[in-house]
């Protein structure tokens, strides 16, 4: 359709690797196109080419995509690599962000000064042995499945492969105790697909040697000394791949909004087969354009290809037929060819995911019963209703009440999380952690993955990693756009706010005599980087939302971006009138402007108290 995927990176692994390894896994071929000076890096960020002047990039489908986790759900959704429904999903995002800790730890090692090498390889160990490894034998062991999640191959398997593969290379017996992990290697290597890829002469990188470090400084314009601060050992630059257990990482991620009124009733499904996607087919991702989920070589898939078109069936009414017996032909809200199999427009897949992912639940939980009990109380996804919106907000506390947010009394990682529940008008209970007693119980009780937090409980599942719980709310309440090429730009633009809103949450954890260089280099980044970008966005979009023609996560994200960053200079905006007019407008959204309210649940904004209480809790 666009030729194959053209990949922008150094040489070497990086944080492209990850995206090597997805595509490779789903059989796509692709190109590269290696920067081998800083003059490349410095030509693609005049050429508009990086949204944030920065890579990897890769160009896809007709767009250049940037941030290293947009462009992976971007393809694990476009190559059916992201399970069949709203609950697999969060699982992969879970376990996804989770390993991502890890390797952000195993790719920065090679960065570390000399004299803590040493050190710095015990925490490896540490922690893939005592925090990360254990995790996955136990979902191995539980599931009882050969993959994560389900019954097929997805983004999650292809991700801890690879840093089963890397944590390896530090240490050679590192799963010695895990001897699931051990045949979940074996058996993932094989798949034919990946098992290409792990031969020598394919496009996988070799690990960075110490000696290619200078060079890799000098092409991406890090001196020495920046390198170790944008990637230490214990705070990940990147916001997606950080640890939820130390405040100090600092990454907020986005907030979201309400759903409009007026929303249309979701239509019944055209045909029987599609009746069926309703039940357990994999086909019902959110792909753009009207592209089909591919099979991976070599694996069977729960897609049936359509039959060829033949004489009309008698259920299908002929030509001229009554028009309120015709089914149309474009759904209500969709565009560019999307075909929405549950009807509705706009988000109807993700509202299928969720309802399905509903009924799942309770049916592996309590038996069948429960299952037509679920069907009866609440909407099917043949029929009108859905999640967003008073009506889906309602229903969902009926099955699972209200979701109960687990974190330290204060912004931190949680903030984003009250933003987005708040601005879809979803109603939320909160457990604060007040002593490193009240984490250590939640760690005993087995209710923290990673032995992180934050942690939200809701549909029944106890969630952990940031971007996995803004993700799966996002989703179910239909702030994530209507097709996969919105989300694919959601995506981006809240990945790119979140490396801003990491920079000032860390502020307050910063030493006393780098804290005004800091909120330099703060003001510096939002003023030239960031913001530039979304008032472009605003200004060539030409609505008043950044995606599409209605309020995404991305908007609220980007709302609670710039609030953040005008308590660190009030007059931050003063150069970005459609920022200012966007801020008007968003803030006064009715559930937004609830939020904003003295005595809401909103936290205020980061002190000397809140910074005291989280290094007594975290041990920071």
């Amino acid at each position: 359709m666009s030729g194959k995927p053209k990949l922008h990176y150094f040489n070497g692994r990086g944080r492209m690797e990850s995206i090597r390894w997805l595509l490779a896994a789903a059989g796509v071929e692709f190109e590269e196109c290696f920067l081998e000076t800083k003059d490349d890096l410095t030509k693609l960020q005049k050429d508009g080419s990086l949204l944030f002047q920065q890579v990897p990039m890769v160009e896809i489908d007709g767009m250049k995509m940037v941030q290293t986790r947009a462009i992976l759900g971007y393809i694990a959704a476009k190559y059916n690599l992201y399970g069949k429904d709203l609950k697999e999903r969060a699982l992969i995002d879970m376990y996804v962000e989770g390993l991502l800790d890890l390797n952000e730890i195993l790719m920065t090692h090679v960065a570390q000064p000399a004299d803590k090498k040493e050190q710095h390889l015990a925490t490896i160990v540490d922690k893939a042995t005592n925090r990360y490894f254990p995790a996955f034998e136990k979902v191995l062991k539980d599931h009882g499945q050969e993959f994560l999640v389900g019954n097929r191959l997805s983004r999650a398997d292809v991700q801890l492969l690879e840093t089963l593969l890397m944590a390896e290379e530090y240490k050679a017996d590192i799963l010695a105790k895990f001897p699931l992990l051990q045949s979940f290697k074996a058996r993932i290597s094989n798949i034919p697909t990946i098992k290409k890829f792990l031969q020598p002469g394919s496009q996988r990188k070799p690990p960075l040697q110490e000696k290619d470090l200078p060079k890799v400084m000098k092409q991406s314009m890090y001196g020495p000394e920046l390198w170790q601060r944008r990637l230490p050992p214990a705070w990940p630059r990147h916001p997606g791949a950080r640890s939820c257990s130390e405040p100090s990482e600092a990454a907020a991620t986005a907030a979201a909004a309400a759903r409009r009124p007026g929303e249309p009733a979701h239509r019944p499904p055209r045909s029987a087969a599609r009746r069926r996607s309703c039940g357990h087919s994999d086909s019902s991702h959110p792909l753009a354009q009207g592209l089909r989920p591919r099979p991976l070589p070599g694996h069977a898939t729960a897609v049936a290809p359509r039959p060829p078109r033949g004489p009309r069936s008698p259920a299908v009414p002929a030509p001229g037929a009554a028009a309120a017996t015709r089914r149309p032909r474009r759904q209500p809200g969709g565009r560019g060819g999307l075909r929405n199999p549950h009807g509705g427009g706009r988000a109807g897949f993700f509202l299928s995911y969720a309802r399905r992912a509903q009924a799942r639940s309770l049916t592996r939980e309590d038996g069948p019963r429960y299952r037509r009990a679920w069907r009866r109380s609440v909407p099917s996804c043949r029929g009108g209703g859905s999640i967003g919106g008073a009506e889906g907000n309602k229903n969902s506390e009926i099955m699972a009440g209200k979701p109960k947010l687990h974190y330290a009394k204060g912004r931190g990682k949680m903030e984003s999380i009250r933003w987005l529940l708040a601005a879809a008008g979803v109603e939320f209970e909160e457990e604060f952690i007040e002593t490193k007693e009240d984490l250590e119980k939640l760690r005993n009780d087995g209710v923290l993955m990673f032995q992180q937090v934050p942690m939200v409980e809701i549909d029944g599942m106890k969630m952990v990693q940031t971007r996995a719980i803004l993700s799966y709310i996002a989703a179910k309440y239909n702030l994530y756009g209507k097709d996969l090429k919105e989300r694919a730009w959601i995506d981006m633009y809240v990945e790119g706010t979140t490396d801003l809103m990491g920079m000032i949450m860390y502020h307050p954890f910063q030493p006393a005599d780098t804290k005004e260089k800091n909120l330099a280099l703060i003001i510096e980044r939002a003023t030239t980087r960031y913001f530039p970008v979304y008032e472009k966005a605003l200004k060539d979009h030409g609505h008043d939302y950044l995606v599409g023609n209605k309020l995404s996560w991305a908007d609220i994200h980007l709302l609670e971006a710039i609030l953040m960053a005008e308590e660190c200079k009030p007059d931050i905006l003063s150069a970005f009138p459609l920022l200012q007019a966007f801020k008007g407008r968003t803030s006064n959204i009715p559930t937004i402007k609830k939020f904003l309210q003295p005595g809401s649940q909103r936290k205020p904004q980061t002190d000397e108290k809140f910074v005291a209480t989280v290094r007594k809790i975290f041990n920071f």
